[in-house]
C-alpha cells in the first residue's frame, strides 16, 4: 500500500514541476528526507456484521378451494299425463242404449261364431209362460224343445238384486212381478234358447200392468207410464262379431252402418204399450210392427226373443220406482 502512496507522490511531483516550469536541470539535489514513519495499518473495519436474513414472509394463505356448488337440483320428472279418455264408457257410463255399453265406446269386431248350436223349433201350443208355480223359464233346454226364460237388466254385479237400486223380479205370486230403481237404462225381456218359428200364429199378447213413482232423484219430470215392446228376429238383430260379447254365438244377421252396434241401423221392430195400474190385455198382430232396421217388419217364422224397454232419458234423468205385473204370455 505504502509503494502505491510512493508513487503517487512521485507522479504529483511531477505533474507540479511541470506545471511550474521549472525545468529538470535546474532541481537541486535536496537532503534526502527522513524516511516517513510508516503509518500503521489502518485497523480493517471490522466486517459489518451481516444483516439478519430477512424472514422469509410466511407462504401467502393459500385461498380455501373454492366451494364447488353444490350439484343443482334436478327438477323432478314430469308429472305424465293421465292416458286420454278413451270413451269406453258412453255419456250414461258403461250402459249404452242397451243398457249394454255406452254410445261411441270401443268395438272390438271379433270372428263371427255363427247361430248356437241347436235345431230351431216350431212353436205348437200357444201358450209361452204364464208363470205357474213362480216358474221363470219353460221348456227342457235340450236343444231340440221348445225352450226359453225371462231375464231383467241392468244385472247387479253382486248377483243379488236390491230394488233400492235395481229392478228386480220376483215369481212367488206366479205372476212375473217386477219392481226397483230406475236409474239407467233398464228393461226386462224373454229369451227362446234356440230360433224359434211361430209362422202358423197371428201375434204376441200378454197381460201387463204398471206405475211410476218418481223419488226426487235427477232432473226432469217421471215419464209417462209406458214400456217399449220389442220382437227379436235376425234380420234386425247385431251380428254377434259387432257386440260387446263378440265370441257369443248369436242368430244377429245385421252387419251396423258404422260397426258400431248402438249406431241406430240395427234395430228391433217395436210397439209402445201403456200402462195402467190395472193388469190389461195386450194383443199385438205381427203385422202392427213396421219400425224394424232394415227389416222393418219381424219375421214370425225367425223369433229368437221379445222384450220390453223401460223410459229413460239419460245420465242425470229423473229417477222413479217401477212396480210392473206381467202374466199370461202367448201366441194368438
Amino acid at each position: 500500500m505504502l509503494n502505491g502512496i510512493a508513487r503517487g507522490f512521485s507522479g504529483f511531483l511531477l505533474i507540479w514541476l511541470v506545471t511550474t516550469g521549472c525545468a529538470p536541470s535546474e532541481v537541486v539535489t535536496g537532503t534526502t528526507g527522513t524516511a516517513g514513519t510508516k503509518a500503521a495499518a489502518g485497523t480493517t473495519g471490522a466486517a459489518g456484521t451481516v444483516g439478519a436474513a430477512g424472514t422469509t414472509g410466511a407462504a401467502g394463505t393459500s385461498g380455501a378451494a373454492g366451494t364447488t356448488g353444490a350439484a343443482g337440483t334436478i327438477g323432478a320428472a314430469g308429472t305424465t299425463g293421465t292416458a286420454g279418455t278413451t270413451g269406453a264408457a258412453g255419456t250414461t257410463g258403461a250402459a249404452g242404449t242397451t243398457g249394454a255399453a255406452g254410445t261411441g265406446g270401443t268395438v272390438v269386431i271379433g270372428p263371427n261364431p255363427g247361430p248356437p248350436a241347436c235345431t230351431p223349433t216350431a212353436v205348437v201350443m200357444p201358450t209361452i209362460l204364464d208363470f205357474a208355480a213362480g216358474a221363470s223359464s219353460f221348456g227342457l233346454f235340450n236343444g231340440t224343445d221348445f225352450s226359453g226364460g225371462t231375464y231383467t237388466y241392468p244385472v247387479p254385479s253382486t248377483g243379488t238384486c236390491d230394488p233400492a237400486a235395481y229392478f228386480c223380479a220376483d215369481y212367488s205370486a206366479n205372476t212375473w212381478h217386477m219392481t226397483g230403481l230406475v236409474h239407467d237404462y233398464s228393461g226386462f225381456g224373454l229369451y227362446f234358447s234356440c230360433k224359434t218359428s211361430a209362422g202358423s200364429y197371428t201375434g204376441i199378447q200378454f197381460d201387463i200392468s204398471g206405475t211410476f213413482t218418481g223419488n226426487g232423484m235427477g232432473t226432469g219430470t217421471v215419464p209417462a207410464t209406458q214400456v217399449t215392446f220389442n220382437v227379436g228376429t235376425p234380420a234386425d238383430d247385431v251380428a254377434a262379431q259387432y257386440t260387446t260379447a263378440p265370441t257369443t254365438p248369436t242368430w244377429g244377421a245385421c252387419i251396423p252402418a258404422t260397426a258400431n252396434q248402438y249406431d241406430g241401423s240395427c234395430a228391433a221392430p217395436n210397439q209402445i204399450i201403456p200402462l195402467t195400474a190395472t193388469p190389461t190385455p195386450v194383443m199385438l198382430p205381427w203385422s202392427g210392427f213396421t219400425t224394424g232396421k232394415p227389416a222393418g217388419a219381424p219375421d214370425p217364422a225367425n223369433l229368437i226373443y221379445f222384450s220390453w224397454a223401460l223410459p229413460w232419458s239419460g245420465a242425470g234423468a229423473a229417477q222413479y220406482v217401477a212396480d210392473i205385473t206381467v202374466d199370461n204370455i202367448r201366441f194368438f
